[in-house]
């Protein structure tokens, strides 16, 4: 053995001659640093082991032995011992695991059942009789599977080594591990009057069995101890997303400075909380400062709005509430000086128009029917005086008999501003007839919702929706939901000062036209700039693969976010997320609120844990909605 080596006089040999090679030729581990520069110290009842270095400062080492007193183990009950995040100082776990032997075990298991059997017959006491009993049972069957091999016997002992190179840091550190997880059932003892041998116990250097607060364990206990699957998600603030399988809460930050980006898709199966889980996102991203949008394709969301005291906004012919597609405001640029996006408000009005004209007839909009329309689009803003100047949306002009210092804000135009330009243009006769139902010129009120001037006012508020459930599924809906999301990324996107949030439910729907699946992907390259957490949640994700759109979502979103999913789905989802074996299995069968977040490199299963309150805001159940009230 090693340690035999160390003790003998090697006078034949040369040092290290016949040891493995970690050692390099040295004949024991304190050959491997100058004596002066390490050496175990105690002052009072404190022991530690400090390590110099002739330029480096001096690091402090404490080494601890786990004692559990528990009679049971269970997955991740070291979790918070290998995470140990309440303090600066390092903190390295060692796990001693020493195969015993079997038939020992074995003959040990005996002995104590057959005490515990004549300990029974001799006891009175019914409720002793009935734990005698229960021990007897538990013995049995650890005889049993040891017996049959189903488990492995093991010697184990946990090792704890606390170290920094500020004493104070250390100290607190070390007080702190001891008292937090006393309360856990893991004593965490000191390894006082011999640091420096436990030191070495945690490397490679030294191959003896360690013995310290050993306990005999089976295989699945020790898999019990693995750190498996704890890497979790670390940020260190920001929503309160969930608990973990172990209780721990979950704290998930979009803006988290090691995030690619803020984006994040959600995709799960109807009915298992996805929806549930933006609400509560959302609840919880208000007091944060988080200035969220949702756009509602099915009545979702107005429980929350009204629970939040934010604006709700129903779009639809019976409804006061009016967005208009060529709105268009001053926003700060990159470099600082403001600006007036005029070309991309060109090209939102240009995909809107598309879109319509599409509806009836894709085949109309040949390359230069196209051209013609942006043309005419550029016109119209013309024809109003808006230019990429700021000051072009102002009206400065007399009022009455005094001037209106500030300036008031223009007229914008309308939808049939831009019919009446494209009616005059000969070629564009066919595409006009296509484009009539959706103004007011049509005469289908359902459909002209969006030839107007803008009434709704989202200045001031921490969240708002844009419901676009009443509208026809056919065509107004997906239309309602390209529109509206637009309308919301040039409308409150430009403040590039405070973070946002657009969130778009049943996403799928984006990406059944062209011109809607381009304009998301599009957002999702360029949110980060406009500091946008761009969401796109669909219970739908084999429609985000049809498309390179979708896959164009889906590689520039950070977070991606799985409830259950359907088993047809499951083999693309994993391919795409990455997912383990365990991940996907999981997934086909999650219950209601449960899910897997990956967040980056990060990643964790979690359950969107609500307050009883939250949850009457939150719940999309008819029957409990029916006794909601707000």
């Amino acid at each position: 053995m090693l340690k035999r080596l160390f003790r003998k006089k090697q006078k034949t040999k040369l040092p290290g001659k016949d040891q493995p090679g970690i050692f390099n030729g040295a004949a024991n581990y304190r050959d491997l640093i100058a004596p002066a520069l390490i050496k175990e110290t105690n002052k009072g009842n404190d022991y530690w082991v400090e390590v110099g270095a002739t330029a480096e400062m001096v690091r402090y080492f404490r080494s601890y032995y786990a004692a559990m007193t528990g009679g049971t183990t269970y997955a991740g009950m070291l979790t918070p011992l290998y995470l140990a995040d309440f303090g600066e100082a390092d903190c390295d776990i060692a796990l001693h695991v020493t195969p015993a032997d079997p038939a020992r075990i074995l003959w040990e298991l005996e002995q104590k059942i057959a005490q515990l059997e004549a300990e029974y017959e001799d006891e009175k006491n019914s409720a002793k009789k009935q734990a005698t009993l229960n021990q007897i049972r538990e013995l049995r069957e650890k005889h049993s599977a040891i017996r049959m091999e189903a488990e492995k016997p093991f010697f184990v002992s946990v090792q704890a080594l606390v170290s920094s190179t500020s004493f104070e840091t250390f100290r607190r550190f070390g007080s702190l591990l001891v008292k937090r997880f006393a309360g856990k059932g893991i004593h965490l003892r000191a390894a006082d009057g011999r640091h420096l041998e436990a030191l070495m116990e945690m490397s490679p250097l030294d191959s003896k069995t360690v013995k310290d607060a050993f306990r005999d364990m089976e295989s699945s206990n020790i898999a019990d101890l693995l750190p498996l699957g704890i890497g979790g998600i670390r940020h260190k603030d920001g929503v309160v997303l969930g608990t973990d399988p172990q209780g721990g809460v979950i704290l998930y930050d979009s803006w988290e400075p090691s995030m690619g980006n803020y984006n994040i898709v959600i995709f799960g199966r109807s009915g298992f909380g996805k929806s549930f889980l933006i609400k509560l996102l959302v609840a919880r991203s208000v007091p944060l400062g988080i200035v969220t949008a949702i756009i509602d394709p099915e009545g979702e969301f107005e429980n929350l709005m009204k629970g939040l005291g934010c604006p709700y906004i129903k779009l639809s012919a019976h409804s006061e509430h009016r967005i208009n597609i060529f709105d268009v405001d001053v926003e700060e640029g990159e470099d600082g000086a403001a600006r007036v996006d005029l070309d991309g408000a060109i090209q939102a009005v240009q995909a809107v128009v598309f879109k319509m004209i599409r509806v009836y007839d894709a085949g109309a909009l040949t390359g230069h029917v196209k051209v013609l329309i942006q043309e005419k689009i550029k016109e119209v803003y013309a024809r109003y005086g808006i230019t990429e100047d700021p000051a072009s949306l102002y009206d400065n002009s007399w009022t009455g008999d005094a001037i209106d210092v500030a300036g008031r804000k223009k007229k914008m135009p309308t939808l049939s501003d831009l019919y009446d330009l494209m009616e005059q243009e000969p070629d564009l006769g066919e595409v006009v007839k296509l484009l009539k139902p959706f103004t007011r010129k049509g005469g289908i009120k359902s459909q002209a919702i969006f030839d107007c001037e803008s009434t709704v006012d989202i200045r001031h508020v921490p969240a708002f929706a844009f419901s676009v459930a009443d509208l026809d599924d056919d065509i107004m809906k997906p239309l309602g939901m390209f529109v509206a999301t637009k309308w919301v990324w040039e409308a409150f996107g430009r403040n590039r000062k405070i973070k946002k949030r657009i969130i778009t439910d049943e996403a799928q729907l984006m990406m059944n036209e062209p011109e809607a699946a381009d304009w998301e992907e599009n957002a999702f390259r360029r949110a980060r700039k406009r500091n946008i957490s761009m969401c796109a949640a669909s219970q739908g994700f084999e429609v985000f693969l049809r498309v390179p759109q979708g896959l164009g979502v889906l590689k520039n979103a950070s977070t991606k976010i799985m409830m259950r999913q359907e088993a047809i789905d499951i083999a693309a989802v994993k391919e795409k997320f990455n997912l383990s074996e365990g991940e996907a299995t999981f997934l086909l069968s999650a219950k209601k609120g449960w899910g897997i977040i990956k967040a980056d490199t990060e990643a964790s299963i979690f359950f969107g844990k609500s307050t009883d309150e939250e949850y009457r805001w939150f719940t999309s159940d008819p029957n409990e909605i029916a006794g909601v009230t707000l």
